[in-house]
């Protein structure tokens, strides 16, 4: 900069140099404006935007080799950013050399994003170099960038001893049975490391002996997620071992492997005396009957568990009867997701029967389950007796018969907050069914009803009881081709509802015509924050209106 600009700079009054800084954005003042002269730095220093500057969004940026000194520089001085997201970094291994050199004397950083990044030896090295020195780090996330087993051996090596990273995100990384080996013996040694996410990598059998000898040593490790990897019965064979004797893991997540039902044998069995982990994702893992009826098993027995995730498997109307029997003397578990596992009306009617005394149960997803109506007075026995907060039978076979079973339980029910019934085969006169049950509801704030068969008369039926409905707060009525005439009876309840925060209506046939309706009725309502109106034919002029309006009175709430 010349020196006639520095002159001026050094003579303009602070009150206008703020000013200044005030029409400038933050990448602008980090990456321009510092380092021009001592007193600008001082003023910049002491301005308020950059005083309290926490996140640092810099993703998607090319950056020159000037910029990244500037960059450094900033983190080498600022105390207050504690969030910098670098997704997507275009620079070369020396540039983020000078970064990796910042961070080792950064005394405010705590969370360190470099998604979407070729990390590669060298960077992993200036990373491992900052791990080593760094004091307040908690949170690196490097996922699909590239680390592979040889980088990973360098970014292991400072965890041994480093007492600040708590979480370590390496998802979408190509870290196989080798570089899980090289994370597992820092895992042994460290005491701060609270979650390891190993999504969508390579680890297998070896890869999770070795997780497991770690656990058994690792005394502050609470969360491992292994989702999406190549560990099969014999890799769940040794995390169970290493489970009967950890005090500290409260969390695990195999979603998507290869464990069977032998495995879940192994994992049953280890953790019949665990009294720490709450968590376990078993979801696609080819599971049948034979894996349900060690579940079951474990739920008889196990005191600890408190979610059980089992999304996509097969276990069938057997499978969910062993579940039943283990649920009926189990006080611990508060949410069972058994999304697609062709249970059926038998073993739908075997969870219901086992759910009528249980008073510990506030989740039940069982969508996706081929469940038709003749079990639906069995489940509102449920609604009657049971805490359940949330029920999912979406993806099912229920009709406006099913539907008057449930909203008769629905009426009376004081626990239930959310219901599923989307993608199901509910009319007008299903819809009338729950209006009535709204009336009276006093708890139902999230009703779902995507997909199925509203149309005209039960969107009018819905919004009769909306106009003074003070509970609801989303409504879900997606793809039920209520059209403009079922469209403008909502908007006509819209105009006095004074709860409803999230309409969706997408995929209705509304036209323009139903859109003037909506946004005429948003024009009067002061709480409703979001609609959907995704796949309808309204011009896409008066959808932004309508979106506009919305975004208004989102930003002002």
């Amino acid at each position: 900069m010349s020196n006639r600009t520095n002159a001026s700079l050094l003579t303009l009054p602070v009150e206008l140099v703020y000013w200044i800084l005030d029409n400038q954005s933050v990448f602008t003042i980090i990456f321009s404006m510092r380092n021009v002269c001592r007193r600008l730095n001082l003023i910049v220093d002491s301005y308020h935007r950059y005083k309290t500057l926490t996140t640092l969004d810099l993703r998607y940026r090319t950056f020159e080799i000037e910029e990244i000194q500037q960059l450094a520089n900033t983190l080498e001085n600022n105390t207050a950013i504690t969030m910098l997201d670098l997704s997507s970094d275009k620079t070369g291994d020396n540039e983020f050399g000078y970064l990796a050199n910042a961070l080792q004397s950064n005394k405010t950083l705590k969370t360190l994003i470099l998604r979407y990044n070729k990390i590669g030896l060298i960077r992993a090295q200036h990373l491992a170099n900052t791990l080593e020195n760094n004091t307040t780090l908690t949170t690196l996330d490097l996922e699909s960038s590239d680390v592979g087993d040889e980088a990973a051996r360098y970014l292991a090596s400072p965890l041994q001893n480093n007492k600040t990273i708590t979480t370590l995100k390496l998802r979408y990384n190509k870290i196989g049975d080798v570089g899980t080996r090289y994370l597992a013996n820092a895992l042994g040694n460290n005491i701060a490391l609270t979650t390891l996410d190993l999504e969508s990598n390579t680890v297998g059998d070896d890869g999770a002996r070795y997780l497991a000898n770690a656990l058994q040593n690792n005394k502050t490790f609470t969360t491992l997620k292994l989702r999406y990897n190549k560990i099969g019965s014999a890799g769940a064979r040794y995390l169970a071992s290493g489970l009967q004797n950890n005090t500290s893991l409260t969390t695990l997540d195999l979603e998507n492997n290869k464990i069977g039902d032998e495995g879940v044998q192994y994992l049953a069995n280890g953790l019949q005396n665990n009294t720490t982990l709450t968590m376990l994702d078993l979801s696609g893992n080819s599971i049948g009957d034979e894996g349900g009826r060690y579940l079951g098993y474990l739920l008889r027995n196990n005191t600890a568990l408190i979610v059980l995730r089992f999304v996509n498997n097969d276990i069938g109307a057997v499978g969910a009867q062993h579940l039943a029997n283990g649920l009926q003397n189990n006080v611990t578990l508060t949410s069972l997701v058994l999304y697609n596992n062709n249970i059926r009306n038998e073993g739908a009617q075997h969870l219901a029967l086992a759910l009528q005394n249980n008073r510990t149960l506030t989740e039940l997803d069982i969508g996706a389950n081929r469940i038709a109506d003749n079990v639906m007075p069995h489940l509102a026995d449920v609604l009657l007796n049971n805490t359940l907060t949330m029920l999912d039978l979406s993806v099912n076979g229920v009709t406006d018969q099913g539907v008057q079973h449930l909203s008769e339980a629905v009426r009376n029910n004081t626990t239930l907050t959310t219901l599923d019934l989307g993608l199901n085969r509910i009319g007008p006169i299903g819809a009338q069914y729950l209006a009535s049950a709204l009336r009276i509801n006093m708890t139902l704030t999230t009703l779902k009803l995507k997909r199925n068969k509203i149309g005209v008369v039960g969107a009018q039926y819905l919004a009769d009881v909306m106009r003074n409905n003070t509970i609801l707060t989303k409504l879900d009525l997606s793809g039920n081709e209520i059209g403009d005439q079922g469209t403008q009876h909502i908007a006509n309840a819209i105009k006095t509802n004074t709860t409803l925060t999230t309409l969706s209506l997408e995929s209705n046939n509304i036209t323009d015509i139903g859109g003037e309706h909506l946004a005429n009725a948003l024009q009067h309502n002061i709480t409703l924050s979001k609609i959907e109106l995704y796949g309808n034919t309204m011009h896409s002029f008066l959808r932004c209106v309508i979106e506009d309006l919305n975004g208004r009175k989102s930003s002002h709430s």
